[in-house]
């Protein structure tokens, strides 16, 4: 006969296999993380367009844009800093120097597209005065309560804790990602067409991204699909490329 304590004992180990069955495997491998970062980078620059965007309009939607902006930035300042050091560091190898500044093409083009995210999202262009007010009072209003802390997506919660280990010094997110340098792309300079075309045939889902335009100095990043491929930079028409 089996004694209490060991049928007990049984039904423990059932019940705790049972629960450990039930938990999601999360790998946190160097893909996986940098992913994750990049997907936090992302919105980060999608909410920062959003309140500016908003402030922008003055009034009481500029006091709310500010208001909710703060919040969003208490909330999640650490875990976005955190994020930017790790994909400053997986991305390194895929960044170039530039006016004194450490670049990476991806970086920008991040950028780029979540303020177009943002920007198609808000659709103010095509609004009046009033209904471009009422858009922005209504997304703001959705920004709040546990849509705040972004470590409640459920694509980012199961890595937050492997992230926070990254956690810079300096948690100023302000420019963040900090490989963009500020940009966020540019009109394209007289040398684009030229470098675009040649790039065309090279791969399949090829995207030229105009970085600097300020001539005589150009500045472009060939893409085959989201990776890129090459940096290319002129002057006065003469360029030079450096492959990624």
């Amino acid at each position: 006969m089996i004694n209490k304590k060991t049928f007990y004992l049984a039904v423990l180990n059932v019940a705790l296999m049972s629960g450990c069955a039930n938990q999601p495997v999360v790998i946190t491998d160097a893909k996986s993380l940098e992913k994750v970062a990049t997907h936090i980078l992302s919105e980060s620059v999608y909410f920062s367009t959003l309140f500016t965007t908003c402030s922008a309009l003055g009034g009481d939607t500029e006091l709310d844009a500010i208001d909710i902006q703060q919040n969003w930035l208490n909330e999640n300042t650490t875990l976005v800093a955190a994020a930017d050091s790790y994909y400053s560091q997986q991305q390194a190898n895929n960044a170039f120097t530039y006016d004194g500044k450490t670049l990476a093409p991806t970086a920008i083009r991040l950028v780029l597209d979540a303020r177009a995210r943002a920007t198609d999202e808000l659709a103010l262009a095509q609004r009046s005065p009033a209904n471009k007010q009422k858009t922005c009072q209504f997304r703001l209003a959705q920004i709040s309560g546990n849509k705040l802390p972004l470590a409640n997506d459920p694509l980012i919660a199961p890595y937050q804790a492997e992230l926070l280990a990254h956690v810079p010094l300096d948690l100023n997110i302000a420019d963040a990602p900090q490989l963009a340098g500020g940009l966020a792309g540019t009109s394209q300079g007289a040398t684009y067409f030229t470098i675009a075309k040649a790039h065309e045939s090279s791969c399949t889902a090829a995207y030229t991204l105009s970085i600097v335009n300020q001539w005589p100095k150009e500045a472009y990043a060939n893409f085959c699909g989201e990776k890129a491929v090459s940096v290319i930079t002129c002057e006065w028409g003469k360029c030079e490329t450096k492959k990624l």
